[in-house]
C-alpha cells in the first residue's frame, strides 16, 4: 500500500449516477476512494467491488483516489461536455458517500476528500454526506472546514447502540457513542442539519434497541431518521460465508435461512412488507413524538417518508423531484400522479442511457435494449411499463396502480391504500403541485 500523499494512484472514476436513479432525488453521487478502510461484514459495496475484476485489490484494501482537480472541473459547471454539466451548473445537491466512506481511515492518510470539500466550499456547492467516521469533527483543520458549511448535511450512520455486536459488523469503525458525539459535534458547526442513518436495519441487532438509538440521536441533535432493511444477496453466499457468520452469531439465528423463509424472489433478497411493518410504524411513531422528520429508503414503505428525498434532506433543499419517489409523494397527498407531474424535473437526463457515467445495468442486455434512449427516455419507458422491475407499480409493490391513460397515452398512477398503512391526504392536486414534495 502506498506510504504516502503522492503515492496514490488518481485514477478512480467518480461522480456517477446511482444505479437507483429511477426513484433516487440526489441521483449524483461521489466517492473519494475507491476502497473503503472500514470493514462493515453487511456492507453491499463488497458485492459490487469485491467480485470479478476488482476482486483481489478490494479485498487486500488496495485503494486509488478520485483526480481532485478532473473533479473540480465537473463540479464547476463549466464543462459543458460532462453528463453532470446541467446538474450541477444548477447546484443540485450530491451524494457524498456512496460506495466509501469519505472520512475514513484512506482520508486520514491522504487527505483527497479535504482537498475537494476546500474547493466546494468556495463555490457554495450543497452536499449530502454519509459517513460512520468520528475522527474528523475533532480535528481542527475539518472543523474549520465544516464551520458555517449551511448548505451540507451530515448523515451519521449507526445501526446499533449495543458496543459488542457494533464492533463485530462494523470492524474498524468507531463506537456508537462516539459518533453519537461526533453528531454533537458536527451541529456545533454546521446548520446544514444531522440525520441518523439506520441502516441497514438488521432484525436481530437493530431491532434490539431502535428507540434508545433513535432518542439518543435526537439528544446529540438529529434532526431526522433514514431507515432501510438490510438485503442479502444469496448469489454471494459462498463469498461471504464469514460475513453471514458474523451477522448470524450477533442476530441469535442464522441469517442466511431468514431471509429465504421471508423473502420473495431469488438472488438479492429482500423481506416482504409483513415483517417490516412493525419496526416502520414504531420508528414512525417515535418521530412524530420526538418531532424528527422521518423517512424510509427500502422501497417498502417509502411512501412513509416526510418527502421524496429519502436521504432526509428537508423540502427547502433543491433535490431532484424528476423520479418516481415524487410520484409517491404527489400520489399519497392527491391520490393519483401523471408523468408530467415528474417529468418537469428531469432535464438534466438527457445523455444517453447506455453511456451513463458508472451507472450499473445489470446486464449487457439492458445496456443494448436501450442504447437508443436517453436516461430520461428510459424512466419514460419504465413508467408506461407497469411489468419492469423498476416501474413505478413493481418497485413500490402496488402501492402505486395503473388506473387508466392521460391525453398523450402516459399511464396515469393511483394511490393503492389496500397494501400499505400509510393513509392517502386527499389534498387538492394544483395546491399540492405548488409545493415541494
Amino acid at each position: 500500500m502506498a506510504e504516502n500523499k503522492e503515492d496514490i494512484e488518481q485514477t478512480y472514476g467518480s461522480p456517477r449516477w446511482t444505479g437507483e436513479i429511477a426513484d433516487c432525488s440526489l441521483p449524483m453521487t461521489l466517492d473519494t476512494y475507491s476502497n473503503c478502510s472500514f470493514g462493515c461484514v453487511y456492507c453491499f459495496s463488497q458485492y459490487q467491488r469485491g467480485i470479478g475484476k476488482g476482486k483481489e485489490e478490494y479485498k487486500n484494501k488496495l485503494v486509488k483516489c478520485i483526480n481532485v482537480e478532473k473533479v473540480k472541473k465537473i463540479l464547476s459547471g463549466e464543462d459543458e461536455k460532462s453528463q453532470f454539466y446541467k446538474y450541477v451548473k444548477d447546484k443540485r445537491p450530491i451524494q457524498y458517500g456512496g460506495l466509501s466512506d469519505q472520512f475514513d481511515g484512506f482520508e486520514k492518510k491522504y487527505g483527497k476528500t479535504y482537498e475537494l470539500l476546500k474547493y466546494l466550499k468556495e463555490i457554495n456547492y450543497p452536499i449530502c454526506f454519509s459517513t460512520k467516521s468520528a475522527w474528523v469533527f475533532f480535528d481542527d483543520k475539518y472543523r474549520e472546514l465544516f464551520k458555517g458549511a449551511d448548505n451540507w448535511n451530515m448523515k451519521f450512520s449507526i445501526i446499533t447502540l449495543n458496543e459488542e455486536k457494533a464492533k463485530k459488523v462494523e470492524v474498524g469503525v468507531p463506537s456508537p457513542r462516539k459518533r453519537l458525539e461526533a453528531m454533537k459535534e458536527w451541529n456545533k458547526l454546521s446548520k446544514g442539519g444531522a440525520t441518523l442513518r439506520l441502516r441497514p436495519f438488521i432484525p436481530g441487532i437493530s431491532s434490539e434497541d431502535y428507540e434508545e438509538l433513535i432518542r439518543e440521536a435526537h439528544k446529540a441533535g438529529a434532526t431526522a431518521v433514514t431507515t432501510e432493511f438490510f438485503c442479502l444477496e444469496v448469489r454471494s453466499v459462498n463469498q461471504a460465508k464469514e460475513h453471514y457468520k458474523t451477522i448470524s452469531e450477533c442476530c441469535g439465528f442464522d441469517i442466511v435461512d431468514f431471509y429465504k423463509k421471508h423473502s420473495t424472489g431469488t438472488g438479492y433478497l429482500r423481506l416482504n412488507r409483513k415483517i417490516k411493518e412493525k419496526y416502520i410504524k414504531d420508528m414512525k411513531r417515535i418521530c412524530d413524538e420526538l418531532g424528527m422528520r422521518f423517512y424510509v429508503s427500502d422501497a417498502h414503505f417509502k411512501e412513509c417518508s416526510n418527502n421524496c428525498c429519502c436521504c432526509a434532506l428537508n423540502k427547502n433543499w433543491d433535490y431532484s423531484r424528476g423520479n418516481f419517489s415524487s410520484a409517491l409523494q404527489i400520489a399519497k397527498a392527491t391520490g393519483k400522479v401523471y408523468w408530467k407531474d415528474i417529468e418537469k424535473d428531469m432535464y438534466f437526463l438527457d445523455f444517453q442511457y447506455n453511456s451513463a457515467e458508472g451507472f450499473n445495468f445489470t446486464s449487457s442486455e439492458n445496456r443494448a435494449k436501450f442504447s437508443d434512449m436517453t436516461m430520461k427516455d428510459y424512466l419514460h419507458y419504465l413508467w408506461n411499463n407497469p411489468k419492469m422491475g423498476q416501474s413505478p407499480y413493481k418497485i413500490f409493490e402496488k402501492v402505486l396502480i395503473p388506473d387508466g391513460y392521460d391525453e398523450d397515452n402516459n399511464i396515469i398512477y393511483k394511490y393503492n391504500q389496500e397494501v400499505t398503512f400509510e393513509k392517502q391526504k386527499g389534498l387538492k392536486r394544483e395546491e399540492v403541485l405548488k409545493t415541494r414534495m
